[in-house]
């Protein structure tokens, strides 16, 4: 009898026990989830501060931009330059800009240089209407697409590893040297000089607006190659790729071109870019140099060299 109700006591202390744990589990529970829920407020509300924060900070300095620029002797310069209107290399950039409180028989210059050096040219600038003035800088660029050339190399364990990638900032970098403006403004009255802040423009940019970026990928197998060509744009193109051609050369020497068939991919009906355009299993050989060419919409043709076999 005394084992019996031994054996009893016990299951019901281990019952009780039991539910007492689960009880403060549940409990345990659910000061997790309602810790979490507060922790995730608080992290909302502190994301929202940020925000306001940074939101405020912007309007702080946008104000106080406008109020640099109302006190300032001379006002914002503009640029207005127009690439479709370039002609061959030659262009025309417009500057346009207001001299406040300005005094009778002022001389107004433009001072520019373009590239590295600080070789400043200095031209009178025209008033449009008091105080208003505006200058026509020729400028001499060169408007081409930006290139980005990766060539893979393709095991037959289908493992794929880039050999070689020429980076579209690299060609940014060449851009920024050759095709960087500088400009400022000077006013002279009298044996009063004021010279303005000195501003950049990066002419080689255009170019990119224009005819946009190649991305040209080369997949090299054990015998073949296949070529993938992306034109992708910043901003609508004022011209875009419309034909594409793979050119071979066994040395220097001329052996032939292949054309790279245009795709469309996700593309709306009417949308006539990013443009796509993809080229498989071409034969590849020793001593065998690989040019794309690419004819855009306007008539204008752009070669580069995207693989050279050293086998």
């Amino acid at each position: 009898m005394e084992t019996k109700a031994y054996k009893k006591y016990f299951q019901t202390f281990i019952a009780a026990a039991l539910v007492i744990s689960l009880i403060m589990n549940f409990n345990l529970l659910a000061k997790l989830t309602n810790l979490e829920k507060q922790l995730n407020n608080v992290y909302h509300h502190i994301n929202d501060i940020n925000s306001t924060v940074y939101s405020q900070t912007d309007r702080i300095e946008n104000v106080i931009n406008e109020m640099k620029e109302e006190q300032s002797w001379i006002s914002r310069i503009t640029m207005d330059f127009n690439p479709s209107k370039a002609v061959g290399s030659k262009a025309v950039a417009t500057f346009d800009w207001q001299v406040r409180e300005l005094q009778g028989d002022s001389e107004v210059l433009f001072h520019y240089a373009v590239g590295e050096g600080d070789d400043y040219r200095a031209i009178p600038a025209d008033e449009l209407q008091p105080g208003v003035f505006q200058v026509q800088v020729p400028v001499e660029l060169k408007l081409e697409p930006m290139w980005e050339v990766g060539v893979f190399t393709t095991t037959s364990s289908s493992n794929i590893e880039e050999e070689a990638k020429e980076a579209i900032e690299e060609k940014m970098i060449k851009q920024d040297r050759d095709y960087r403006m500088k400009y400022f403004v000077s006013v002279t009255y009298g044996n009063s000089l004021k010279n303005g802040e000195i501003h950049h423009e990066n002419l080689g940019h255009f170019g990119t607006r224009y005819y946009g970026i190649l991305r040209a990928d080369i997949h090299l197998f054990d015998e073949t190659l296949n070529v993938s060509l992306f034109n992708d744009f910043m901003d609508r193109p004022s011209s875009y790729a419309e034909k594409a051609y793979l050119v071979k050369y066994e040395g220097e020497t001329f052996i032939g071109e292949e054309e790279i068939i245009p795709e469309k991919q996700n593309q709306s009906e009417g949308e006539i870019w990013p443009r796509y355009f993809h080229l498989a299993e071409v034969e590849k050989k020793d001593s065998m140099r690989f040019k794309i060419k690419v004819i855009f919409a306007n008539g204008e043709t752009f070669e580069r060299e995207v693989y050279q076999s050293t086998e």
